[in-house]
């Protein structure tokens, strides 16, 4: 008789160990509130609050899968995975968990498994295979990557043959979604005024694979970041600054056993003007707005739970407030609501990513505020397809957008 080994069958969940087992199946990440705190905090599932709420699409339910699965009691299986994969990975059940343990990184771990046994989500397939084919998720030529230099009335260094202090990481949202690109521009206009070294990849920059490590693609994943590296050797880069959420966490999380190696230092762009502002002791212009401020999951509670990375809560709050008057939704920086964008839900089911995005407006709405500020293209996004969608006044912005009128 063969004795079942989840070692030889899931090389990806047995490398996280044992970690799945700590889960005692008592609900908190389903919704979880703690008056305690001050002001109080609510660990909620967007998921389980846009779904049928049933068992496996929340946090314990999920723990309890990969449980069977790991134990030979559950096989693989596409069913399986139209459960997986409505969940935005955004890890508020691990929050709300008494345990330290990192959620997102078991369901992606079993993502990996089911895209293996070739039960991963059909959506996913033409994402990443155009990622690995053509340089970026939105199966575009990559050369339009250069497209938003277009805008700017001076010129970047391109990191393919010129040296800079600094390599700013776009990422294929910014560069390729023409409604995003500001995001871009914005960025680099600040840059320039605070008398940054810079340089861009423009058609040659390779995306991070965030969306394929996200969706459990891992070749796809291994394919552009053994690219990346690469680059970033070529071009000597030692400071790498993205705008994008995703590739922050990606760069910093995900390629860190390759970048310390280079002593290469990952920063948000948020972070990084921060510290110029706050070192030359630049003042901002007051811009006399009501704005609040959504906190991505990937700068969030994805970083946070990794040893060594701060999650970016205070950062982009210190910059916004020399800027506006700030007003706060009711969940915020390790309770607040995902934007339903994130882990493929976007891709794969565009209705439900669209439905907790909504849920999000309407908790903007509820602070009066004329702005809702984000520092993520991919938030931007799908908040500012909601807006849309909700016929709501409030407008979506960048943050770099408000700091490069407030530099003026």
């Amino acid at each position: 008789m063969t004795v079942f080994d989840p070692k030889e069958k899931y090389k990806h969940l047995t490398k996280l160990g044992n970690i799945v087992l700590q889960c005692i199946s008592c609900g908190d990440c389903r919704e979880q509130t703690d008056y305690t705190a001050d002001p109080p905090k609510w660990g909620v599932c967007v998921a389980k609050e846009n779904t049928s709420g049933f068992e496996p699409f929340f946090g314990r339910g999920k723990m309890q899968i990969i449980r069977s699965v790991l134990q030979g009691k559950l096989e693989l299986s596409k069913d399986m995975a139209e459960v997986i994969y409505q969940c935005p990975t955004c890890n508020a059940c691990a929050e709300a968990c008494a345990y330290d343990m990192d959620n997102a990184a078991l369901y992606e771990a079993l993502r990996a498994e089911l895209v293996d046994a070739g039960c991963g989500l059909e959506a996913h397939v033409p994402m990443n295979r155009a990622m690995v084919e053509l340089l970026n998720p939105y199966q575009r030529d990559n050369k339009e990557k250069s497209d938003w230099l277009e805008k700017l009335d001076f010129k970047i260094k391109d990191a393919n043959s010129e040296q800079a202090d600094v390599l700013y990481f776009v990422g294929c949202t910014a560069a390729l979604t023409p409604d995003i690109q500001p995001v871009a521009v914005n960025t680099a206009k600040v840059l320039k005024k605070l008398g940054v070294d810079f340089s861009v990849f423009g058609e040659r920059e390779v995306c991070c694979g965030s969306v394929a490590m996200r969706t459990g693609d891992r070749k796809a994943f291994d394919s552009v970041a053994m690219k990346n590296v690469e680059l970033f050797k070529k071009a000597g880069v030692k400071t790498i600054i993205t705008s994008c959420a995703g590739c922050y966490r990606t760069l910093k999380t995900d390629y860190s056993e390759y970048l310390d190696e280079l002593g290469i230092e990952i920063l948000h762009t948020v972070d990084f003007v921060r510290n110029i502002i706050n070192e030359k002791n630049i003042q901002l212009k007051n811009l006399e707005i009501n704005a609040t401020y959504h906190d991505p999951c990937h700068t969030g509670r994805n970083s946070g739970l990794k040893e060594g990375v701060n999650p970016l809560y205070e950062e982009p709050r210190e910059i916004l407030r020399k800027m506006a008057n700030l007003i706060e939704m009711k969940t915020i920086k390790e309770s607040a609501k995902c934007c339903g964008a994130g882990g493929g839900v976007k891709k794969g089911f565009p209705e439900l990513a669209l439905e907790i995005s909504k849920a999000r407006i309407q908790e903007a709405e509820e602070t009066g505020a004329e702005y809702l500020v984000s520092i993520c293209p991919f938030c931007y996004r799908n908040l500012d397809d909601a807006i849309k969608a909700s016929n709501s006044e409030i407008k979506m912005i960048d943050l770099m957008e408000l700091l490069e009128q407030a530099l003026n």
